[in-house]
């Protein structure tokens, strides 16, 4: 499957990258709702900083380790059998 971006104008719709294929191929177009780009750009939000430290406290590291760890288990007790 590949996925390729196009404008649809109304009546044709435009590709925005090339497509790789000569011949006839079964397409699936989906129309996506207008979102405009760079929301929080335009607002002066840089988004990684509006993120930083929204988990603190919640020992995000120590229970993915620990659900790792639970993974790694699971998968040696399966490989065992």
């Amino acid at each position: 499957m590949l996925t390729i971006e196009g404008i649809y104008d109304g009546q044709k719709i435009e590709p925005l990258k090339e497509i790789p294929f000569k011949k006839k191929k079964k397409v699936v177009i989906t129309f996506l709702d207008d979102v405009p780009e760079n929301k929080g750009l335009e607002l002066g939000i840089d988004p990684i900083r509006a993120l930083r430290g929204c988990a603190k406290g919640s020992n995000l590291t120590k229970k993915m380790l620990e659900s790792r760890r639970e993974d790694i288990g699971l998968e040696q007790r399966k490989w065992r059998k």
